[in-house]
């Protein structure tokens, strides 16, 4: 009897021993023997197939079997959900695939449209008219990016003697000036400057800080009000506007108004304060590039 009881756990343990073994590894068993003959065993018994686990006739793989809650082993391994293919659960595999597919997919990276950079624009004027003893002629550059431009401007007066003499008085104003567009649209532009001023006298030199603004103001069509004005702080005193209409053809337009220069020396010539307000009409031309 003890001797059927030995051989019974014996059989026994070795067949926990073969089970755990192939559980361990995570693989479907092989048969360890060649099969019978199709006339053994009945179709229906597991007489002569080989062992197969209960989750490998599953309609849901591997993970459907043990990830569904109606089996006998639930375990749910979430980070295998998006691999099990059309066969997950209903109820998980919706959940899962959203929350992985969002976190293992790539985000596309935000395209930020670049707005293109505006060009320099470059606007060339020209100008002549009359004055008080004489003419003056204008010349003018202003270069402007987005916001920030420079412009050189340069006003000469030709005049007749004030004493008497023989020849002709020459007064040259140039003013070199970074400027800011504070408004910039399509029907107006408002500009601030500030840098230096330069007046080339007969007898004297004069370089002193001032500031300026301009404007462009669009009324009907092609025509505009252009209109600007200028203040040299010191060592003298300049005070120069001017208001006109332009027409715009295309590039270039056509310009006109009237302009008036007012001069203050001081006295630092001789002594003796000399003030002068030269006034008149001009015209001209312009040409942006």
């Amino acid at each position: 009897m003890w001797k059927r009881v030995g051989l019974f756990l014996a059989v026994s343990l070795l067949g926990l021993g073969s089970g755990s073994a192939e559980a361990r590894f995570g693989k479907s068993s092989r048969p360890s023997s060649p099969s019978p003959s199709p006339g053994h065993g009945s179709p229906g018994s597991s007489a002569g197939r080989p062992y197969r686990s209960p989750y490998y006739g599953s309609p849901w793989g591997y993970y459907g079997y043990y990830g569904n809650p109606w089996v006998r082993y639930y375990y749910d391994p979430s980070w295998a959900w998006p691999y099990m293919g059309p066969g997950r659960p209903y109820y998980y595999g919706r959940y899962y695939d959203l929350m992985w597919r969002n976190r293992l997919m790539p985000r596309p990276n935000a395209q930020v449209e670049s707005t293109p950079a505006q060009p320099i624009q470059v606007d060339l004027t020209a100008d002549a008219g009359f004055v008080a003893q004489g003419y003056a002629v204008g010349l003018g550059l202003q270069a402007e990016g987005e916001q920030l431009g420079f412009g050189v401007k340069l006003n000469m007066l030709n005049l007749a003697t004030d004493d008497g003499s023989a020849g002709r008085d020459r007064i040259s104003l140039l003013g070199l000036k970074p400027s800011v567009l504070l408004v910039s649209r399509d029907n107006v532009r408002l500009r601030l400057s500030g840098g230096l001023d330069i007046a080339f006298a007969p007898d004297v030199t004069f370089v002193g800080p001032g500031v300026g603004a301009s404007s462009e103001l669009r009324l009907v069509g092609p025509l505009q009000l252009e209109a600007s004005g200028n203040w040299t702080i010191l060592p003298f005193t300049q005070l120069t506007g001017d208001a006109g209409l332009a027409v715009k053809l295309g590039p270039v337009r056509l310009r006109g108004g009237y302009r008036a220069i007012y001069l203050d020396d001081r006295g630092y010539v001789d002594g003796n304060r000399n003030r002068e307000l030269f006034a008149g009409p001009y015209a001209g031309l312009a040409l942006v590039l």
